[in-house]
C-alpha cells in the first residue's frame, strides 16, 4: 500500500508539472485582464495538434515544445486583439466576456472534431530504460516533464521579479489605472500578457500530450477544470500559488486513481474545482479594477 501511495505521489508530481505550466499562463491572464478565458483549453488542444502534425512529419518531439508554445502565443494574441479587445471596448462585462470565450471554446472544439474525424491520435516519444527510485518507477520522459515544469516556473518568477516588463505586468495587475498614471503603457502590457500566457498555454498542451501519449479534439477542454481549479486555488495572478495548487491537484487526482478507479481522477478534479468555488466564492470577481476588464 505504501509503494502504491509513493508511486501515486510521484505520478502526481509529473501531472502537477503539466497543470502548473497551464495554470501559470491562465492565472497571469486572469489576474491582469480579469477575464475568465474558457477558450484556454481549446488553444491547448490546437497547439497539441500542431505538435502532433510536426512529429508526424519527422520533427523531434521535444522541439515541438517550442513550436506548441509559439502556436499558443500567436492564437492567443490574435484572439486578444481581434476578439477580446473589441468586445471589451464595446462595454462587455465579465459575464458577457466569459460567454464569448465559451463560444470560442465550442467553435474550436467542434472545428477540431470535424478536422480530426473524432479520432484519438497516438503521440509517442522514444522511451529509454525506466528509472527506479526505490519502489517508484518513472520514465525519463516523465522526469524531463517535471524538470520542464520547474524550469518554466523559475523562469517566470525571474521574469516577473527582475525585469522591467515583469514589474510592469505586476503593477498593471495590481491597479491598472494607477499604472497608467505612472506612465506604464498598459495596452502593451496586455499584449505581452497574451503572448506570455498563450506561450505557456501552447507549451502545456504539448507537455500534456507527451505525458498522456494521445490527443483528441476535446483534450484541452477535459483538462481545463484542473487548470482553472489550480489557478483559482492558488490565487489569481499568482504563479507561485498556481504551482502549489497544481501540486495539490496532481497528487489528489493520482492518489484517487490509484486507490479507486482511474475514471475517478477526473471526478476528483471537478470536485476540487467545486470545493474551491464554494470556499472562495468571490475569486471569480477578483480584480484590482473593481471587476472591470483590463484589455
Amino acid at each position: 500500500m505504501l509503494d502504491t501511495l509513493l508511486s501515486a505521489i510521484a505520478f502526481g508530481i509529473v501531472l502537477a508539472s503539466v497543470i502548473a505550466i497551464a495554470s501559470m499562463g491562465f492565472t497571469i491572464q486572469f489576474g491582469l485582464t480579469n477575464m475568465l478565458n474558457l477558450s484556454y483549453g481549446g488553444v491547448m488542444t490546437a497547439a497539441g495538434f500542431v505538435a502532433y502534425l510536426a512529429v508526424s512529419h519527422g520533427i523531434n518531439a521535444w522541439y515541438t515544445l517550442l513550436i506548441g508554445g509559439i502556436v499558443g502565443a500567436v492564437i492567443t494574441l490574435v484572439l486578444g486583439i481581434y476578439v477580446f479587445r473589441p468586445y471589451a471596448r464595446r462595454g462587455a462585462k465579465l459575464f458577457e466576456m466569459m460567454m464569448v470565450t465559451l463560444g470560442l471554446a465550442l467553435v474550436v472544439d467542434y472545428g477540431l472534431q470535424a478536422l480530426s474525424h473524432n479520432n484519438i491520435y497516438q503521440f509517442t516519444v522514444l522511451q529509454s530504460a525506466p528509472i527506479h527510485l526505490g519502489p517508484v518507477v518513472i520514465t525519463p520522459t516523465e522526469l524531463i516533464l517535471a524538470v520542464v515544469g520547474l524550469v518554466v516556473f523559475l523562469g517566470l518568477e525571474a521574469l516577473l521579479r527582475f525585469t522591467r516588463i515583469g514589474k510592469a505586468l505586476r503593477a498593471t495587475a495590481a491597479e491598472a489605472s494607477l499604472a497608467r498614471s505612472c506612465g506604464i503603457r498598459t495596452g502593451r502590457v496586455v499584449i505581452v500578457t497574451w503572448l506570455l500566457s498563450g506561450f505557456l498555454c501552447g507549451l502545456a498542451g504539448v507537455v500534456y500530450i507527451v505525458n498522456s501519449q494521445s490527443i483528441g479534439y476535446s483534450t484541452g477542454e477535459l483538462f481545463l477544470p484542473l487548470v482553472v481549479a489550480a489557478a483559482l486555488l492558488g490565487g489569481a495572478g499568482s504563479p507561485r500559488g498556481a504551482v502549489v495548487a497544481a501540486l495539490v491537484m496532481g497528487i489528489v487526482t493520482q492518489v484517487v486513481a490509484a486507490f479507486g478507479q482511474p475514471a475517478y481522477s477526473t471526478v476528483a478534479g471537478f470536485a476540487v474545482l467545486v470545493i474551491v468555488l464554494l470556499a472562495r466564492p468571490g475569486v471569480i470577481a477578483h480584480g484590482a479594477s473593481e471587476g472591470e476588464l483590463t484589455l
